[in-house]
Parts: structure tokens; C-alpha cells; sequence
């Protein structure tokens, strides 16, 4: 679309000069019709003759012709005047100056610059702070990275250091624990009596037994235990160092801990060797497991502390892989 301004101005020009050709050709056709009137005046004046009443005289129809073509003539020059005044001097029209419009203009640009700049100095601003918060970001996973490393180097240290107390406090405990036999067990034969053997077991019979036994929440961590200790095997261990031995699968000490078992299960039995017979029997052997696990919970085996499901040898507190075993023992 065109500026308004420019179609205004071509409109008023456009006037101007048709009010100017108007002008101009009204004062000619007004000199023509003067020019045919005095050409007409003898013909009029001869056809006058025959008339009853006097024609007019000549002169006077000429007096009269040239007075029409002066006024004729006074009123064009006034009109010619008149227009030349208005063509010399033409009515103020505000929107014909251009001063308010380039002044504006030039406001405007002025302003607009300025507003190009502060968005320059903005984005070299926002430039600067992505750059300060990427190294930031860098700064801080390259120490999140060296603190995970310190940690897992921690951690396998702690680890050792467990196991190695662990094997410490077995060992010393094997090399200062006095073996306080019960009185009446070991009178029917003491250390010196028989060691039976147990027949075979599997993970599968062990699992049933554990299963039927003890709490579902413990199943895991029963497995586990019976695993490290024993195999899921139903075996006799070596000599510990007071001279006592571990039965069945889940290796039940006969310093006391077995005989103490099968009483709270009202289980009888005549002598050492047949408590350690019955020890070997899978099925009475997890349930003198769950006997000794209702009074003291999971403290009384080393391979709890371990397998660290519980908090420290000797200990009932819950360990951090409490209940982290599936069924066949294994570390989920």
C-alpha cells in the first residue's frame, strides 16, 4: 500500500489543476460567445428593419456586448488573480511538511539502535554465564568422579578390614574359648566318643526344609547362611580348636549350642554321639536352626557376620545385606 501522505499531496495537485484548465476554459468560451455576438449584431439589426417598433441602434447592442465582455473579462482576471495567488500561496497543510516525520524517523532509529545494543550487551552477558556454568558442571562431575573413586577405594578397604577381623576374632576366639562341655552330656563319652556320618543333602532339600521351617522373610538369609557354612551339605567339620565339631547343614556346634537345641525342640537323646546322630538328621537339623535362631537370632554363626547380614560377629543387630539373599542364597 501507498503512504498517505504521498496520496494526499497527489490528490491536491491533481485538483489544483483542474481547477486551473476549468478557469482557463471558462474565460475562453466566455471570449468566444463575446466574439459570436458582435458577429451576429448586423444580421440581427437587418432583420430589425421590418419590424413594426424601432431596432435598437447599433451602438448601443455594442455598448452593451462590450460592457458583458469587460465584466466578462473583470471576472476572469479575478478568477486568473485568484488562482495565481493560491497557486503562488498555497493553504498551509500540516501533512505536507516533512520536518515532524524525519524528526520522528530519526527518533526512532536512534532509539532502536540503542535497543540493538542492550540486546547485544544481553546476549554477551548470557554468553559469558552458560560458559561460567558449563565449567562449573565440568568442574563438579570431575569431583563427584574422583569422590566416587575415594569412595569404591574406601570401600574395598573397609571390606578387607572386615574379613580380616572377622578371621581374626574366629581365630582368636578358637585359641582362647575354654570348652565347658555340659555334665551330663559329655559323661556318656565326652570328645572321645564316635563321630557319626550324615547322608547327602541338595540345595533342593535344604531349600524345602528352610521353607517349611522358618519365616518366609528369612528363607534367603537362612539359605545363606546354611550355604556358607555347610554347602547346603549335611557334614561334620574338622576339630575347631577347643576340640568341638559343627554338624548337619547348617553346622551346629556340639559345645552345648546342640544339646541346648534339641532340649528347647523336647527332643531326648542318651549320649553325645547320639545327639550328634540326630544333629545329622536334615529335617531336625533346620529345626534346631529355627530354635536357636528364636532365642538369639542369626548371631550365633560366624558366616552371618560374613555375609554381613548381620551387623558384626557376635552380633543380632541387622546387617546392610539383611534379607538380600534369594532362595539358594545367593546375593541378589
Amino acid at each position: 500500500m501507498g503512504d498517505p501522505e504521498d496520496e494526499f499531496e497527489h490528490r491536491l495537485r491533481r485538483s489544483r489543476r483542474a481547477f486551473v484548465v476549468g478557469t482557463l476554459g471558462l474565460v475562453g468560451a466566455l471570449v468566444t460567445a463575446g466574439a459570436w455576438v458582435n458577429a451576429q449584431v448586423p444580421t440581427a439589426v437587418a432583420l430589425q428593419t421590418e419590424l413594426a417598433t424601432p431596432a435598437v441602434p447599433l451602438r448601443a447592442k455594442d455598448t452593451h456586448a462590450a460592457i458583458a465582455t469587460d465584466r466578462l473579462a473583470a471576472a476572469s482576471g479575478r478568477s486568473l488573480s485568484s488562482l495565481a495567488e493560491r497557486v503562488a500561496a498555497p493553504v498551509a497543510n500540516p501533512l505536507e511538511s516533512d520536518a515532524p516525520i524525519v524528526s520522528g524517523a530519526a527518533a526512532a532509529s536512534e532509539q532502536y539502535a540503542e535497543t540493538l545494543a542492550q540486546l547485544s550487551e544481553a546476549e554477551e552477558a548470557a554468553a559469558e554465564q552458560l560458559a561460567l556454568t558449563e565449567e562449573e558442571a565440568a568442574a563438579a562431575e570431575a569431583e563427584r568422579e574422583a569422590a566416587a573413586d575415594i569412595l569404591a577405594d574406601e570401600e574395598q578397604s573397609a571390606a578387607r578390614a572386615v574379613d580380616a577381623a572377622i578371621d581374626a576374632a574366629i581365630a582368636a576366639a578358637q585359641a582362647q574359648s575354654s570348652y565347658v562341655p555340659y555334665t551330663d552330656d559329655f559323661a556318656f563319652g565326652g570328645s572321645g566318643a564316635a563321630i557319626p556320618e550324615g547322608r547327602s543333602t541338595s540345595t533342593a532339600e535344604v531349600l524345602q526344609l528352610v521353607s517349611k521351617h522358618f519365616p518366609a522373610d528369612q528363607v534367603g538369609n537362612a539359605m545363606a547362611v546354611s550355604r556358607c557354612e555347610s554347602g547346603h551339605g549335611n557334614r561334620v567339620s574338622k576339630p575347631n580348636g577347643n576340640g568341638s565339631r559343627d554338624f548337619g547343614v547348617f553346622q551346629i556346634n556340639d559345645g552345648g549350642t546342640l544339646q541346648a537345641a534339641l532340649r528347647r525342640l523336647g527332643v531326648s537323646y542318651t549320649d553325645i554321639s547320639d545327639a550328634r546322630a540326630k544333629a545329622l538328621d536334615p529335617a531336625l537339623n533346620v529345626r534346631m536352626a529355627r530354635a536357636i535362631w528364636d532365642s538369639r537370632g542369626w548371631q550365633p554363626w560366624t558366616c552371618a557376620a560374613k555375609l554381613q547380614i548381620v551387623a558384626g560377629l557376635y552380633q543380632r543387630n541387622p546387617g546392610p545385606m539383611a534379607g538380600k539373599y534369594d532362595d539358594y542364597g545367593r546375593a541378589l
